[in-house]
């Protein structure tokens, strides 16, 4: 009995001093992996639009539609393109190692915002600093001279189609196409084209209206409006 009490003791002592051992000073842990958010790039928004990570973690944008970029504070990610143009292959990331909040647009639409919050890092949370609104003519990667060379539009018809109306034209290069109808209400419509021949349709109610098209570039140039009127008749 005795000899079955010391060994009960000297076993009950040992595991104290390994319990002792990992909660002290000694304590050992795993370390956390790095994590990767994707942020998508969609017609006019990012989703999400708001991640909280930890430093140390990295942020992957993607492009599923339409003609956008990352500018993320001063810092251009990417140029704006397609999903597939090179400027979304590979994906533009950024790895976060200070706790903050920081705020990214898209140059294009300067409406699509997004904010990256980081926890951790050992560093004081500093204030948020405002993304500037970028301007036209900003420069591209690499230090290049400005694009300050608006699209061009040709071959420009609006005629009556089936509930609405048909939009035929011409662009010089990839752009935003944008309409406005005015009758006894206004409509819009807004579309991002590749560089060419382009074909658009927009569902309007009966009635007559007098519509503006312009076309602006991802550098935010705009062309030339081109005005006319147009009736929709079911």
């Amino acid at each position: 009995m005795t000899r079955r009490w010391m060994v009960g003791v000297l076993a009950a002592a040992g595991m104290a001093i390994a319990i002792a051992g990992a909660t002290a000073g000694g304590e050992q842990t795993t370390a956390r992996a790095a994590a990767n958010v994707t942020i998508t790039a969609h017609d006019f928004f990012f989703e999400p639009s708001t991640v909280t990570i930890q430093a140390g973690d990295t942020v992957t944008w993607t492009n599923e539609q339409g003609l956008h970029n990352v500018l993320l504070g001063d810092s251009r990610l990417n140029a704006p393109g397609f999903p597939e143009d090179p400027a979304w292959n590979p994906p533009p990331q950024q790895t976060f190692t200070t706790a903050g909040s920081y705020t990214f647009i898209c140059e294009v639409h300067p409406g699509m915002t997004g904010t990256v919050n980081v926890q951790g890092g050992g560093e004081p949370t500093p204030t948020p600093t405002a993304t500037p609104t970028p301007t036209p003519g900003v420069p591209p990667p690499g230090g290049g001279e400005p694009d300050s060379t608006a699209p061009e539009l040709s071959a420009v018809t609006i005629g009556p189609a089936a509930g609405g109306v048909q939009i035929g034209l011409t662009v010089s290069e990839p752009a935003t196409i944008n309409v406005r109808f005015s009758g006894s209400d206004v409509f819009r419509l807004r579309a991002q084209v590749e560089q060419g021949a382009r074909t658009l349709h927009r569902t309007l109610p009966n009635g007559n209206y007098s519509y503006e098209l312009w076309a602006v570039d991802a550098m935010g140039n705009r062309s030339s409006s081109e005005v006319g009127e147009v009736r929709v008749r079911g």
